[in-house]
């Protein structure tokens, strides 16, 4: 439901806590098997399943990062993990947001939950850039990413699976820790406008 009188929801609106050992049916409900097959066409596939079930371990030992990004009142909207890429300081990350949340009447959900995300992403000083690979056929992700401050670095051919045995090229984003504003001031420009 985007309809002109939506409101546009703000990292402000929103809380952010800790993937815990209790989520995995919150895990599930965001990026289980059945979801993960609505998602096919951006770049989400079957092999994912294997790090749904690894995730909430991963999270605790302290090899990936995870938050759920919540709305009082309502619960989780979004997913957001994070990971490093191999490369000291270098981070890659994935936010999925829930399924029902077209339907509660609210415009920019995942900018507002990715800003939250990335503040605590970038809370830690050894977080230098996070980077990721968004599928070019999935626009609506990519003006996420401009409107958090994410530059296109390049295009990845035919680097997203999206199902059927066909790929899509995807662009490279990526934003350096300096270059992040906070999500205080992404707010400040989401209001104006």
């Amino acid at each position: 439901m985007n309809t002109p009188t939506s409101r546009r929801l703000l990292p402000s609106d929103l809380t952010i806590r800790s993937i815990t050992s209790d989520d995995q049916e919150l895990v599930d409900s965001f990026i289980g098997p059945e979801r993960i097959a609505e998602m096919k066409d951006s770049g989400f596939t079957e092999s994912d399943e294997v790090t749904t079930r690894q995730l909430i371990s991963l999270v605790s030992a302290g090899v990936l990062r995870g938050w759920f990004v919540t709305l009082p009142g309502h619960g989780a909207l979004s997913i957001q993990t994070y990971a490093p890429t191999g490369v000291a300081g270098v981070w890659s990350g994935e936010c999925v947001t829930a399924p029902e949340a077209a339907t509660l009447g609210f415009r920019g959900v995942g900018t507002a939950c990715m800003a939250l995300a990335m503040d605590a992403l970038f809370d830690d000083p050894q977080v230098h850039r996070l980077m990721g690979y968004v599928a070019v056929t999935n626009t609506a992700s990519l003006r996420m990413c401009e409107r958090l401050g994410f530059r296109r670095e390049g295009l990845a051919r035919e680097q997203m699976p999206i199902g059927d045995g066909k790929r899509s090229d995807a662009a490279i984003m990526a934003i350096l820790r300096r270059e992040w504003e906070g999500a205080a001031t992404i707010e400040k420009k989401l209001i104006a406008s």
